[in-house]
């Protein structure tokens, strides 16, 4: 199942957010910090509800489902709804070739920019029309560049704008690979990415294990690239793969979807909601084992204190009914205890049927009535 999206599908996702262009912002709502897991929704007039849901560090897409989301927005989500409040999106844009969606807003303090980071460890960050960071998800510092509040924002360095390059461009970086196999140079110098380059392989009848390429075959090859780029969207899952238009390699199984947002969705969301349900349900029959636990224990102790009355009760009741011949027996021990030991005592009332245990250790004397 697809867990990350590669630029080629930031492509074709950027196409279907065109239709959020206009739309305002409603709500804004983040998971636990550690998720990363944030939903936009906006209000677009004639259309109404539109649901955007960015999982960091891989995923973006529309959605249909809103999940459970915790009652107390994290510090980032207030933030985001200060800044972003019944702002209008003007532009949706992915940056060159690059996993960086770029959302641009129309707000009350100017245009904001949202840029997402869907690659490495994620990020969201928030400038203003200068590229300067007004705010962020976390600073973060790289080898080429670091990310913190207040800078101004910089892109990673940027890989080749796959869609822009011209038949020339294509063959020449093929050409000039380290790669020793034209898979791995679609797959890394064009950011394709391991699916989608043996999908160009395919599409221009070319072994994806060739290291060397004839003047015919580099042809095809970028013709194919550039194909990559202008297809029909006709979303399906494709074995196990989700992908935006039809692949050349034949499936054992496909199902077809009406938008790449609807086959992620329907594949991810539903079964993200269906954890995070699992999850409370689990957490929810925790506490009632937790509650139930303590009624039992409760129950239980009020049985034993019930019995523990009852059967004081009837002590109680015998020795009002023996009262004479108990004070009787006492009498007589304390009278003998002053000129006999304890020894003694006990061999004196070994006989007597009524008295059970002297315990001199204890001060009791336990009779049987």
């Amino acid at each position: 199942m697809k867990s990350e999206l590669t630029s080629l599908d930031l492509h074709y996702l950027v196409r279907e957010f065109q239709q959020l262009v206009g739309a305002r912002v409603d709500k804004i709502y983040e998971q636990s910090e550690d998720k990363k897991e944030f939903l936009f929704v906006f209000h677009k007039p004639s259309v109404g509800k539109l649901m955007l849901r960015i999982h960091l560090p891989n995923l973006a897409y529309l959605t249909d489902y809103k999940q459970i989301f915790p009652e107390t927005p994290p510090g980032f989500c207030v933030f985001l709804r200060k800044h972003l409040a019944s702002g209008k999106i003007k532009e949706v844009r992915q940056k060159g070739f690059d996993r960086i969606l770029e959302i641009v807003f129309d707000t009350k303090e100017g245009v904001r920019i949202l840029i997402c980071e869907l690659f490495s460890k994620g990020n969201m960050v928030l400038v203003d029309s200068d590229y300067k960071i007004k705010g962020l998800l976390e600073s973060q510092n790289w080898e080429a560049r670091t990310v913190r509040g207040g800078a101004k924002y910089e892109y990673p360095p940027a890989q080749a704008d796959t869609p822009s390059l011209g038949e020339e461009q294509v063959k020449e970086i093929i050409s000039k690979s380290k790669m020793d196999l034209v898979v791995k140079t679609l797959a890394v110098d064009f950011g394709l990415g391991g699916l989608y380059a043996e999908e160009v392989c395919k599409r221009a009848k070319v072994a994806k294990d060739k290291s060397k390429l004839e003047k015919a075959e580099l042809k095809t090859i970028a013709d194919s690239v550039k194909g990559l780029f202008n297809q029909e969207i006709k979303a399906n899952k494709f074995n196990d793969e989700i992908v935006p238009f039809y692949l050349a390699a034949g499936a054992t199984e496909r199902t077809d979807y009406e938008s790449f947002s609807k086959a992620l969705d329907d594949n991810l969301s539903v079964k993200a909601m269906s954890a995070a349900e699992d999850k409370v349900v689990k957490e929810k029959q925790t506490k009632q084992d937790k509650v139930r636990l303590v009624i039992e224990k409760q129950g239980q102790r009020l049985k034993e204190l019930e019995q523990s009355i009852a059967d004081n009760q009837r002590k109680g009741e015998l020795i009002y009914e023996h009262y004479q011949e108990v004070k009787e027996i006492l009498d007589s021990i304390n009278l003998d205890r002053k000129k006999m030991s304890w020894e003694e005592l006990k061999k004196k009332y070994a006989s007597n049927k009524i008295i059970k245990e002297i315990n001199e250790k204890e001060g009791k004397i336990v009779v049987e009535l």
